[in-house]
């Protein structure tokens, strides 16, 4: 009986060493403060406090970075935190980001143009730097691409590889409700560059209470 025991025990330890996979997950969330939804900062924020912090997990990263006319500057990093594997401190660290995002939704930052390719080649660096299982890159913008004079930028084949891209409450422009088609058409282009720069996946929600279940399924 105690030889059954020991050998059951054993068998137990090595599966449990056996398991080598990488469950930490590196989540990127990109704010647009360009135009009219430099607006939407509160709506955001509310959403990240609500559907995005409750689901990282200590080891877990979370990289917030500010869309505006000159997207590609490491001063456009907002926050960069890797929570400690303690859990206790990793909730303190995960207080200390909602006050910093609260931070930022009161402030008045606003840009002319919209360097959306600027910001997602700049968090796609971060991202792949990060030791994590699982990457993400949340998109909160309207997509329109609206770069500044001068200003030009290039999606790498491989500039997504092992990274999900996901529109999140993708505003609709004044003429997409004229004409629906050139929303759906403006998502349909960005797909088309996500995966045809390597990206892992692509997805769209208007729903954000969709995040968790999301987050979680791809962890």
């Amino acid at each position: 009986m105690r030889r059954a025991l020991w050998v059951l025990l054993g068998s137990l330890l090595a599966s449990g060493c056996g398991d080598t996979q990488n469950y930490q997950q590196a989540v990127a969330v990109l704010i647009d403060v360009s135009g009219t939804y430099a607006d939407q900062k509160a709506e955001v924020v509310r959403i990240l406090k609500r559907e995005v912090l409750p689901t990282l997990e200590p080891g877990d990263t979370l990289l917030v970075v500010r869309i505006d006319s000159e997207s590609y500057e490491q001063e456009n990093v907002e926050a960069l935190v890797t929570l400690d594997a303690r859990p206790s401190r990793a909730n303190a660290e995960k207080l200390a980001l909602a006050r910093r995002l609260d931070g930022f939704a009161a402030g008045t930052a606003r840009s002319e143009y919209t360097d959306l390719p600027g910001a997602m080649m700049l968090a796609s660096e971060y991202l792949r730097e990060i030791p994590a299982g699982s990457r993400v890159m949340l998109v909160f913008s309207d997509l329109d691409e609206d770069l500044p004079a001068g200003a030009q930028r290039r999606l790498g084949q491989s500039e997504f590889e092992g990274i999900r891209v996901v529109a999140m409450n993708v505003k609709r422009l004044g003429s997409d409700n004229a004409d629906p088609d050139r929303f759906r058409t403006r998502l349909a282009r960005w797909e088309h560059q996500v995966l045809g720069s390597g990206g892992a996946g692509w997805r769209t929600f208007m729903d954000a209470t969709q995040l968790p279940a999301y987050l979680a399924e791809i962890r």
